[in-house]
């Protein structure tokens, strides 16, 4: 094998370094009585010398080449991150050494070294293992120091704490998909924990569901218009997971995004913004106004006994009076009265020619 140019130089480090120890070898040999001095020295120097110009390379290079390949894989977040832990490491190691070094010598020096090393070790690990935690800090900073939209003072309307609720329901993604979500999606760690507790439940429909929710996860993920951010913020003095969802947003000052209705009153009690998907789908249901027609196919009988039921478009439910003896047929209807509840709108409705024989 052939040394490529770049080898040189290393390979002169590393005669000169073993020519060193091979003296330093021989010189302790030469007091031990095993050789004369003068030669033990030249003779384990100029062993060494050689040593190290033909195998340096050999044993020096596979492992710095590791080390490169593994730097040059890592994501600049994790080498950034593990760049300032040790900074911040080394700088409470800095302060940490002027008191030791009060200590008598050689202890001073020992504990000196031992606390640089292992600080800046301890800094660089921290950080790269919170690193998530990190960017999210990062990112909602950022946003908290631009102008706020709309909302409470302090709250970023980009930066959304993501419920179990939203994920498995599915739409934020359509949402996601077609613009009308941006911005940073945070996921906590225990969101995904509940939903792998969904998706491994003996029931087949809960299982369903945490299966839905995990796909519709990675399904964000690959949507550029928002940043999905898996975070291991917890809140440890909070047991119940919508309680800790309020309060992760709450201390980031972000929006909660949800589909449940009672998570929706409480954040709002807590003065947290939230967007709850069924209150937007329920603005985007084009308006039925009394006294409008439509034609409504019915295809159930209602509660009452000369009631019928058929469905608008948007999945609204029309309650037909008088019309029992319609249903499996379409009728043209004439809207009555329109009642707005917690879980959606009912609007009532008669057959045409049945309001114009009351008129």
């Amino acid at each position: 094998m052939r040394p490529q140019g770049g080898h040189l130089f290393l390979r002169l480090i590393g005669m000169a370094l073993l020519a060193w120890l091979g003296g330093a070898l021989g010189k302790s040999l030469a007091y031990l009585g095993a050789y004369p001095e003068k030669y033990a020295v030249v003779l384990f120097g100029l062993l060494g010398a050689l040593v190290g110009l033909v195998l340096t390379p050999y044993i020096v290079l596979p492992p710095l080449n590791y080390i490169r390949r593994r730097i040059v894989e890592l994501p600049a977040q994790t080498v950034w991150a593990g760049i300032l832990g040790m900074t911040l490491g080394l700088m409470v190691s800095a302060l940490l050494s002027v008191p030791l070094r009060l200590l008598p010598s050689p202890l001073s020096e020992t504990l000196t070294l031992v606390a640089h090393l292992l600080l800046g070790y301890l800094g660089a690990f921290i950080f790269v293992a919170r690193q998530n935690d990190l960017a999210a800090f990062m990112t909602t900073f950022r946003r908290l120091g631009q102008p706020a939209a709309s909302g409470a003072p302090g709250q970023s309307p980009w930066v959304y704490v993501v419920d179990t609720s939203a994920l498995i329901d599915g739409r934020i993604v359509d949402m996601a998909r077609l613009g009308f979500l941006q911005g940073t999606l945070l996921v906590p760690r225990f969101i995904l924990t509940e939903l792998q507790g969904i998706a491994d439940a003996l029931d087949g429909d809960k299982r369903r569901r945490g299966r839905r929710g995990l796909d519709m996860l990675r399904e964000l993920q690959s949507i550029p218009s928002v940043e999905v951010r898996i975070t291991d913020m917890d809140v440890p003095d909070e047991r119940e997971v919508d309680r800790k969802v309020i309060a992760l947003a709450q201390r980031l000052g972000a929006q909660v995004l949800t589909t449940d209705y009672n998570l929706s009153q409480i954040a709002r009690l807590h003065q947290v913004r939230v967007l709850n998907i069924h209150d937007l789908a329920k603005i985007m249901q084009p308006p039925v106004l009394p006294g409008e027609r439509l034609t409504l196919s019915i295809s159930q009988a209602g509660k009452g006994a000369d009631q019928g039921v058929g469905f608008l478009p948007d999945g609204t439910m029309v309650v037909v009076e008088g019309g029992r003896d319609l249903i499996g047929s379409k009728a043209e209807v004439q809207i009555t009265k329109v009642l707005q509840t917690t879980g959606g709108r009912i609007v009532f409705a008669r057959p045409i020619s049945s309001a114009r024989s009351r008129s």
